[in-house]
């Protein structure tokens, strides 16, 4: 073989390899999406997102979203980790009992800005419960809140904790649930996407949700009454996971770069967002003849009396699971709420 020809086959294979190193960075994330067309957490924070990770891995990396969710709302951690889908986002609470530390983010009272405890739930994540590997299954790009909770219901008045006795009230979270039964009422455990239904069904007498996901799911069309809580029942915490496999099919510093968009970044976007949406809902709200009630101080010690429970029992669920000093992560979130650490 002559040397023109030995330069020609090796260069030759010298790009055939390049070419493969290219492609094997080169990975799309199938997004399981479930959340309505033109809802604000998708159009605002994840869209963003998703334009964030193509830009910053030059494109080697993208999110493609599925047209329908894979597998149920519900379910969307094993999805990820079963690899039925790369990616998705998960409710937490909708697998109760399955991550308790996370609870303790999503107790009721800690405040009702949602730029604060966004940024506070992620920046506590880390310190406290991501050496813990909670999430074992699946690779967490970023936990966040969505909207603050409070009470809507189909007409029956909750601003007084006396009302609560019989309520038949959805609740999305163990702590939620608790709430409902300390207060004398009957949780209904369900996922938002099943509310409407629900409630038109006359099974439920209201549901706990955030303002803006009353509006963004049409639940205002059978719930027209709301209860403002001050400092909120709690915050529903969300995680985006992307499947181990398909993770590490992307190179180290692509995924250096991809963290670098998320985690405490989409937390803050979130966050910021959220205090908009809540604000603008309940606006439109009142603007569609809906009555807002807010809780008095009286009514709001009244609930926070019954509700003292709540922590203690959060704690020792905590040190169950392994978590040294429950308190010291609750003080650390409260601080980061505030600004104080």
């Amino acid at each position: 073989m002559s040397l023109f020809a030995k330069s020609g086959l090796i260069a030759g294979v010298a790009l055939a390899v390049s070419t493969l190193a290219a492609r094997a960075e080169d990975v799309t994330l199938r997004y399981s999406n479930w959340l309505p067309a033109g809802y604000a957490l998708d159009v605002k924070v994840m869209e963003p997102w998703f334009a964030d990770i193509e830009r910053v891995t030059e494109g080697r990396v993208k999110v493609e979203k599925t047209p329908k969710v894979v597998g149920n709302v519900a379910s969307q951690y094993d999805v990820v980790a079963d690899g039925l889908a790369d990616m998705s986002l998960m409710v937490a609470s909708y697998a109760p009992g399955r991550f308790p530390l996370i609870e303790g983010m999503e107790l009721p009272f800690f405040g009702d800005d949602e730029s604060k405890r966004s940024p506070a739930i992620w920046a506590t994540y880390e310190k406290y419960i991501a050496p813990m590997n909670v999430f074992p299954e699946v690779v967490p790009l970023a936990l966040f809140q969505t909207g603050s909770f409070h009470v809507f219901t189909t007409g029956k008045e909750l601003a007084k904790v006396e009302n609560y006795k019989g309520a038949k009230i959805r609740s999305s979270s163990p702590s939620l649930t608790r709430i409902i039964e300390l207060l004398g009422g009957t949780p209904v455990t369900k996922p938002v996407s099943e509310v409407y239904e629900l409630a038109s069904g006359g099974v439920i007498d209201g549901a706990t949700t955030p303002p803006d996901a009353l509006l963004g799911f049409k639940l205002d069309e059978v719930l027209n009454r709301m209860t403002f809580v001050p400092g909120s029942l709690g915050a529903t915490v969300v995680i985006v996971s992307v499947n181990p496999d398909t993770w590490a099919k992307i190179s180290e510093a692509d995924r250096k770069a991809i963290m670098s968009v998320s985690g405490g970044v989409v937390a803050k976007r979130s966050g910021d967002l959220h205090v908009v949406e809540t604000q603008t809902a309940i606006e439109k709200m009142k603007a569609k003849g809906m009555t807002v009630d807010t809780m008095s101080d009286e009514e709001l010690a009244k609930m926070k009396d019954a509700l003292t429970p709540l922590q203690a029992e959060w704690i020792e669920k905590a040190k169950a699971a392994g978590l040294e000093n429950p308190q010291e992560m609750l003080d650390f979130f409260a601080a980061q709420i505030k600004g104080e650490s």
